[in-house]
């Protein structure tokens, strides 16, 4: 059963399909405050599986009051009406460990489910302290789930740092590479530079206007943000050279990559005040999926050495020095410059894209965990949770696989026991 919060959690449903795509598993998605799109995504995925079922569940505060996943909270009476369903054999949570959500979640297993595994997403790399009573949910989740999913070493170190001691996977974000894939069509003989995200001062919008500029280059700008206008003004003062073309859906996302020749992602450090206004949050890029979708549709990608971006690129791409724009602009040209080069670094990002980030490969990789799990809960090697658990899920999932589930393990991603 897998339950899912906010208003950014589109990528999940592609997990979803890769795993209701398994003869072995039975898929319950718990959703509230989600995006009409995630909506519509979710009705789709449950008319095309009879192995899915999606709610969309009432929530009684939102990610739009406060700003924040960790403070929607979903309403109680949707809860409850789940109960009465035939347990599941696993409950996967995405939503930090704080998150009120996944207290809810983990309370649900208590007092319903005792027994059942859980699991948990964590994609947190800084160590945050939060203002009460979120530190409690934190302590209670960590000594309540059986086993993590940090999606990078980083999250990784974050949840050891805050105390978590048990078992944990490396789990990484995904890509569907049967939707992003290379394109049968070269890109247009201008070489292009592109981006693809919240147009925010953090993203670095600012020094890919500068770095374009500097080498005289195109740029392709997909998304919206509050510095839409900085780039409708590089727009007006270089006709033709610098285009916008705001969101696009899933579909439609592979055709924009496709015309260009890298894609860039020069994101920077800030400090967000949104959860309370004397606590400052670092903002550093926990993942960057567009990453990943770009090489695998044979992309070069060129990162900053914010977060987890140097990760995720790997060898298959670029680094630059955060908000050095002259350092961009340098290895735009060594790309522009280079087809030879330029058409290396797509070959090894495609590569790593679909070896590593494929959302199939991280289904085998996350239902081998269950396998393990549900075998430990059934043999009796599982230890109770406290007596004061409580859950909640921002996004959490629950995944009912039936006894026949087999255990995959991706040589590409490392398990770290405590």
């Amino acid at each position: 059963m897998t339950s899912v919060v906010g208003k950014r959690t589109e990528h999940w449903t592609d997990l979803f399909a890769a795993l209701a795509a398994r003869p072995e598993v039975s898929l319950t998605v718990l959703a509230a405050d989600v995006s009409e799109r995630t909506r519509r995504d979710l009705d789709r995925l449950s008319d095309r599986s009879s192995r899915l079922r999606c709610h969309v569940l009432p929530h009684r505060i939102g990610e739009d009051r406060t700003g924040h996943m960790a403070s929607v909270l979903f309403a109680s009476d949707g809860l409850r009406a789940l109960a009465r369903d035939r347990p599941p054999d696993v409950i996967h949570i995405i939503g930090e460990a704080a998150y009120l959500s996944t207290w809810q979640v983990l309370h649900l297993r208590r007092r319903h489910w005792p027994g059942v595994p859980a699991t948990l997403y964590a994609a947190q790399n800084v160590v945050i302290r939060f203002p009460p009573p979120f530190p409690l949910i934190e302590r209670y989740a960590y000594g309540a789930v059986d086993h993590a999913f940090p999606i990078t070493p980083a999250a990784l170190h974050v949840l050891r740092s805050k105390g978590y001691r048990g078992r944990a996977t490396l789990v990484p974000l995904g890509v569907d590479t049967s939707t992003f894939q290379p394109a049968s069509t070269a890109p247009s003989p201008a070489f292009t530079a592109g981006f693809v995200g919240r147009l925010e001062p953090h993203k670095g919008i600012g020094d890919l206007l500068r770095a374009v500029e500097l080498l005289d280059c195109d740029l392709l700008v997909v998304g919206d943000g509050s510095m839409r206008a900085d780039v409708e003004r590089a727009a007006v003062r270089r006709p033709g050279r610098v285009t916008l073309c705001g969101w696009a859906d899933h579909q439609a996302l592979p055709g924009l990559l496709a015309r260009m020749d890298v894609l860039v992602l020069p994101s920077v450090e800030l400090v967000q005040r949104n959860v309370v206004p004397w606590i400052g949050i670092p903002l550093r890029e926990q993942f960057g999926r567009v990453l990943v979708e770009a090489m695998a549709c044979g992309v070069p990608v060129i990162g900053s050495d914010i977060g987890e971006i140097p990760y995720v690129i790997g060898a298959a791409g670029l680094t630059v020095p955060s908000r050095d724009a002259d350092a961009l602009a340098d290895r735009l040209g060594r790309l522009r410059d280079d087809p030879a080069f330029t058409r290396e670094l797509a070959g090894r990002g495609l590569l790593r894209a679909t070896t590593e980030f494929s959302w199939d490969r991280i289904a085998d990789l996350m239902c081998g965990v269950w396998g393990q799990e549900t075998g430990r809960s059934r043999s009796g090697q599982v230890d109770s949770p406290p007596a004061s658990v409580s859950t909640s899920s921002t996004f959490g999932a629950v995944v009912s696989a039936r006894r026949s589930v087999t255990t995959h393990s991706a040589t590409s991603h490392s398990a770290v026991h405590g």
